[in-house]
């Protein structure tokens, strides 16, 4: 009759620790994994706010430029920024407090 040897209790110690070690390594490496993610993706959602309003700036700075020595826009800017009129217009200001 053969005789059966038992496995000792030290390796099931060392295999157990094994793969704890293993599983908590896991765990770090998903831990890291999962804050670099969310660092990307706070970093796209500033990206897409940026490239929107340089959009934006884009589009106004070619609408100005369009509208740049047109006599609209010179009469616009001669009236908004430098507060002139035309000849025989009659100017009305009131007393704001």
């Amino acid at each position: 009759m053969k005789h059966k040897q038992k496995k000792s209790p030290v390796w099931k110690v060392i295999v157990f620790v094994f793969f704890v070690i293993v599983f908590a390594m896991v765990l770090v490496r998903l831990n890291r994994d999962r804050e670099v993610r969310a660092r990307v993706e706070k970093r796209s959602r500033e990206l897409d706010i940026a490239a929107a309003q340089a959009s934006a700036e884009y589009a106004d700075a070619v609408d100005r430029s369009r509208k740049a020595g047109s006599d609209d826009y010179v009469e616009e800017i001669a009236r908004e920024s430098l507060g002139m009129v035309m000849p025989g217009e009659t100017v009305f200001r009131t007393e704001e407090k």
